[in-house]
This record gives C-alpha cells, structure tokens and sequence, in this order.
C-alpha cells in the first residue's frame, strides 16, 4: 500500500510538471515582440473589401472636406471650416454657427462609415455626430453624401 501512495505521488509530479517542483516557466521572448509590434490603433479604416474602397478610405484620411454646410439649420447659418477623417472611423470638424449676424465657432466630431466605392476617388459616406458644442445641433444628426476626392486633398460633397 506504501509503495502504491509513493508511485502515485511521483506520478503526480510528473504529470504536474515543473509548476509543482518550484520551477518557473521561461516566458517566450517572441510573444513579447508581438505584443510590443502590436499597433495602437487601426492604421488604416473599416472600409468595404472591395479595391477601390480601401484606396478610397485610404486617401480619405488625408483630405479635408471645407466650407460645408451639413444641415439646414433654418434661421442660422451654419457650416464645418473644416473637416477630417481619421483611420478608426472618427471625423471632427471645426465649425460655426451665425444668429442675428452674431458668429459663434464651434466642434463636432463621431463615427463615419462607407459604402462601396464607386471609384477610388468617389464613395458615399454618411457620419453621425457623437459630439457637438454647436447652439442648435444635437448628438445623434446623421449625414449622408458622395465625396470626390481631389488630387490637390480636397472633398467635394453632394448630399445624397
């Protein structure tokens, strides 16, 4: 009986490995280098597989859409000077709003997402406002337009 609990102890050692015996298992130096390789963020955006959608998304990151208004705000006027987006699918504008002939700057910023593009230089793309500051917009105003690309990092835009 003696000898059975001494095998079956041994055993349990073998099978338990060095986690029991008080060794440390070595940690894989390549798993370190994958994780500290690992990028922050997207460097490039969610786009729809096609070519000409990813050369699209691709070129949208370094244009900027300018003097566009996004809404019909009735009395006020309202437009983004600028705005851009970014490769993890997030635009910001800076903007502004006039009452009364009173001008009063302002940001918005959110998601952005895409449709298949017609070329790599035109796409529809609609946005949703996460954030804004602006007097009369609300969080959740969704657009939706056809951007052409320009070669000189313009965007044209057409409602849609």
């Amino acid at each position: 009986m003696k000898s059975t609990v001494t095998t079956l102890a041994a055993l349990s050692l073998l099978v338990a490995g060095p986690a029991l015996a008080g060794k440390k298992k070595k940690k894989d130096k390549g798993d370190e280098a994958t994780a500290a390789a690992a990028p922050a963020g997207p460097s490039v955006p969610t786009t729809p597989d096609d070519g000409n959608s990813k050369k699209f998304g691709a070129k949208l990151m370094s244009a900027s859409l300018n003097n566009f208004s996004p809404a019909d705000t009735g009395g006020a006027k309202f437009k983004y000077d600028t705005m851009t987006f970014a490769a993890d699918n997030t635009w910001k504008a800076a903007a502004w709003v006039e009452f009364d002939e009173e001008k009063m700057e302002c940001t918005e910023s959110g998601k952005w997402t895409m449709e298949p593009a017609e070329s790599d230089k035109v796409a529809t793309v609609a946005w949703t406002v996460d954030k804004t500051d602006c007097a009369g917009r609300d969080a959740g105003a969704e657009v939706r337009a056809q951007l052409t690309l320009s070669k000189d990092g313009s965007i044209d835009a057409k409602f849609r």
